[in-house]
């Protein structure tokens, strides 16, 4: 019981330093816009830093410890849910929200609202193919390649492999693909030489003195703080390696923090997610109110994935829904979907023809009305493609009609 509260404990004080970090940026308070050196902005940077660090360690952790199955659909449906829900909630505290928000809420993935757990998933799916994959090196070898792939990019400031900042779904395969490759060794017992204790120790130093110095570097340089925050991202070699030593440094230690699943998803789901975050921070300004609201948020992620783990664990609620049980798996209610799918469209096809014709004839409508296929004369000179009038400013009225008829089906 203790050594779960203890787990719980050190799991809401690495979420609080994420959050607490992420609201500061999104806030974008006095002290990092003034130009000026300040305890404040150096501790910032170290704030930063080190909640990139945590997401690493964290996305190690997932693909160590979280066994790979197809039960992760059911998983991600949950996120799913819970994001909606967030959402909903958030909606209905600052009363405020665009329509691209609820795009973002409603279709996740092609609008890529949250790609650090699509990613994280993707990987976990394909886990013991990767296990194996994995097996074919040596462990020394793989590390030399994520030090290689990390290290090209940090150098020369040039995105080759399209990692960003780090919040997309190939960084997050990469890390948790390597906490899967670690699940192949035995890390408290690897045997680890002078050369790599030195080499783990410069990069740690290296990384502090990286989030220390660049701002001083930067306003130097250029200035201002264009660069300041350059290595402060989670595809930084300085970053990935100190995740790396924290990880291999815990394991040999014993230091046995477990990850609940559902828990590390909903974190990267925060980490991940432009909107919580900016109806989270909702004006404040102040460090101390920021400081109690990722308190607050931390210890609802928790409390989240302690419920989802719960409803997991007695097939509840939507599992039920969705007919999961050890009678029907995922995989043949998707194939019984389908083929319903494709039954109702071959018996209603009359119908939904005149759907795409009245589709098309309304688009025509707004189309055909320019005869410069250009509408400042609709709506002044916001938009000044009739195309892009047509399919994204107007498409709601059109999308109206299409449901009333499609419910008259």
């Amino acid at each position: 019981m203790i050594k779960k509260l203890c787990n719980a404990l050190m799991v809401c004080v690495a979420m609080v330093i994420v959050t607490f970090s992420l609201l500061i940026t999104q806030a974008n308070p006095a002290f990092l816009q003034n130009n000026l050196l300040s305890k404040r902005l150096f501790a910032y940077s170290l704030l930063n830093n080190f909640s990139n660090v945590i997401v690493g360690v964290l996305l190690i952790l997932i693909g160590y410890q979280i066994k790979g199955n197809i039960k992760l659909i059911k998983k991600y449906a949950y996120i799913y849910v819970v994001n909606l829900l967030i959402f909903i909630g958030l909606f209905l505290w600052t009363r405020s929200f665009t329509i691209q928000n609820l795009y973002d809420a409603v279709l996740p993935i092609t609008r890529n609202t949250y790609p650090v757990v699509l990613g994280a998933i993707s990987a976990l799916l394909i886990k013991d193919k990767l296990k194996n994959w994995f097996k074919k090196y040596k462990f020394s070898v793989i590390l030399g390649g994520y030090t290689i792939a990390f290290t090209l990019p940090s150098l020369f400031n040039k995105d080759i492999l399209g990692l960003g900042n780090g919040n997309n779904i190939i960084t997050a395969f990469s890390l948790v693909a390597l906490g899967i490759a670690c699940s192949n060794v035995e890390i408290d017992k690897l045997h680890i030489d002078k050369k790599a204790i030195t080499l783990m120790s410069i990069g740690v130093i290296v990384n502090v003195v990286l989030a220390l110095f660049m701002p001083y570097i930067s306003l130097k340089a250029h200035g201002d703080f264009s660069t300041a925050y350059r290595f402060n991202v989670l595809t930084s070699i300085s970053v990935v390696a100190m995740s790396i030593v924290i990880f291999i440094v815990g394991q040999r230690l014993k230091i046995n923090i477990k990850i609940p699943e559902y828990t590390g998803l909903l974190a990267l789901l925060v980490y991940s997610n432009n909107f919580i975050v900016e109806k989270t921070v909702n004006g404040s300004m102040s460090l101390k109110v920021l400081l109690f609201k990722s308190c607050i948020v931390s210890i609802i992620v928790l409390v989240l994935g302690w419920l989802l783990a719960r409803i997991d664990e007695r097939e509840h609620i939507l599992e039920r829904k969705l007919s999961l049980n050890d009678e029907k798996t995922i995989v043949p209610w998707i194939s019984e979907i389908i083929v319903k799918m494709i039954n109702y469209i071959k018996n209603h096809k009359h119908n939904l023809i005149n759907i795409v014709i009245l589709y098309t004839l309304a688009y025509c409508s707004f189309i055909f009305m320019s005869p410069h296929l250009t509408s400042p004369h609709m709506d002044g000179d916001k938009y000044t493609s009739i195309f892009f009038f047509a399919f994204f400013c107007k498409a709601t009225y059109d999308d109206i009609n299409s449901f009333i008829i499609l419910f008259d089906i």
